[in-house]
């Protein structure tokens, strides 16, 4: 176990490298994670640890991605596809028919929202509904990183307390409360943060207007993309695929493989590309030709190639949180304060800082959740707070939080597919923002009603 002082020591690091990657070096994530695992390997060896211990620390975490990376490179391929087939332009086509810009940012976290309680997968929601909304948005010329902040924050409601989200049950779990009590307690803290979102959502829109030039109107773009590519109503059929066997609970990986099938056959049926074309359009991405370059930019994009630079950075995060994870950094970072844990308050509060903590130290979801629950647990037990409250705390922390860690999985599933950095969508996030700080009033309003009642 490392004491205190060590274990801070890797944190005070990696913020600051990467703080002066974004700043002032101006390099990528993945260099200030690289020189970050190059400190850490020469603390432990400093520290004693022997360097089998440290390689088997390093690849600890490693089977716990090859599912992520698969689903980075199948999304990738889907994305060149649809755009390719005529599946994004025809959401796009009728998007611009159907939405006012005014009423866009409101409605993407809306719907995104509906989406992701009925198919309890963020990376579901995103890649379906949150794809056509960000396109249409870049389309519009509305702020893509709103946009993106919307869709976001609407996807993750589903994630944290969908009865079908996976999250969500391995939440309850882990923290071994009952689930539909869990998303019960769950509603209480969320309410606030939902509306206070959405209005702030609706006052953007109504208070901003489309950045396009005057010589780009919405009809020119219409025309554009009906004279380029393929618009039919057939060509909504593979998101709407995915949102059925989401809903039936196929697995992710199965779900969008059956997509890039049936996507395949949809393109060779109603389009004149070739096997061979959409083939290569798989690998390396769909590179639009229009002369328009301002819907150039928007759909040419996807493929497997687009992929492999945020899977470098899942590789550097993964290894780094092997090492935090395995080293204990964690219990060392929180021990102290454990033992200033007098009552209530405090430990969910030692719970929503631990959550987030987790989340981004062990780069993960389930770790922002898993390694809080085991280590407060008994202290829950202790002073008869109930586990649900356990469960809520982590579902407002560390659950919630995961996709604004830009090292973390989630936020770069989410970069893969809205194109948008976490950097950039992080202050519009309003949702996740404001799930801790509601947890935090919540349970002093319950605390303070029970105390004198």
């Amino acid at each position: 176990m490392l004491t205190f002082k060590q274990a801070v020591i890797p944190v005070i690091t990696m913020v600051l490298l990467i703080l002066f990657s974004v700043l002032f070096w101006e390099a990528p994530i993945q260099i200030a994670l690289f020189f970050e695992i190059i400190i850490i390997i020469a603390l432990a060896l400093y520290w004693g640890y022997k360097w089998q211990e440290i390689e088997e620390m390093l690849f600890s975490s490693f089977k716990n991605i090859g599912n992520v990376i698969l689903i980075l490179f199948l999304l990738g391929m889907m994305i060149g596809l649809w755009i390719a087939v005529g599946t994004v332009p025809t959401m796009i086509y009728f998007g611009l028919q159907t939405i006012s810009p005014r009423y866009f940012f409101i409605l993407s976290f809306i719907s995104t929202s509906l989406v992701s309680m009925a198919v309890g997968t963020a990376v579901g929601t995103a890649s379906t509904i949150g794809l056509a909304l960000i396109s249409l948005a870049q389309t519009m010329g509305l702020n893509p990183a709103l946009a993106a902040g919307a869709i976001i924050s609407g996807s993750y409601v589903g994630d944290r307390m969908s009865p079908v989200s996976s999250i969500a049950i391995i939440t309850a779990h882990s923290s071994e409360a009952r689930l539909m009590d869990m998303i019960y307690h769950m509603l209480k803290t969320a309410i606030l943060p939902y509306l206070i979102t959405a209005l702030i959502f609706l006052f953007i829109g109504l208070n901003s207007f489309s950045s396009m030039t005057a010589a780009v109107n919405l009809d020119s773009l219409i025309k554009l993309l009906n004279s380029n590519f393929q618009i039919s109503y057939w060509l909504l059929l593979p998101p709407i695929l995915i949102i059925i066997l989401a809903i039936l609970k196929i697995p992710t990986i199965i779900n969008l493989a059956l997509n890039i099938l049936f996507s395949l056959a949809v393109g060779i049926s109603l389009t004149q590309r070739g096997w061979s074309e959409l083939l290569n359009i798989m690998f390396r991405g769909f590179k639009n030709k229009t002369g328009v370059v301002f819907i150039d930019n928007i759909l040419s994009r996807g493929g497997l190639t687009s992929m492999l630079e945020l899977i470098s950075l899942i590789i550097f995060a993964v290894l780094l949180g092997g090492l935090l994870e395995q080293m204990g950094v964690l219990n060392s970072l929180l021990k102290p304060f454990i033992h200033l844990i007098k009552k209530k308050m405090h430990l969910i509060t030692v719970t929503i800082f631990a959550g987030i903590i987790s989340a981004a130290l062990g780069c993960n979801q389930f770790l922002g959740v898993f390694l809080p629950a085991k280590m407060l647990g008994k202290n829950y037990d202790q002073m008869k707070v109930k586990r649900k409250e356990l469960a809520r705390a982590l579902g407002d922390s560390g659950l919630i939080f995961s996709p604004l860690i830009p090292w973390n999985v989630n936020a770069l599933m989410m970069t893969a597919v809205l194109g948008v950095t976490t950097v950039e969508y992080f202050p519009y996030a309003f949702f996740p923002l404001l799930m801790p700080f509601s947890n935090l009033l919540v349970s002093y309003v319950e605390e303070k009603f029970l105390v004198q009642h």
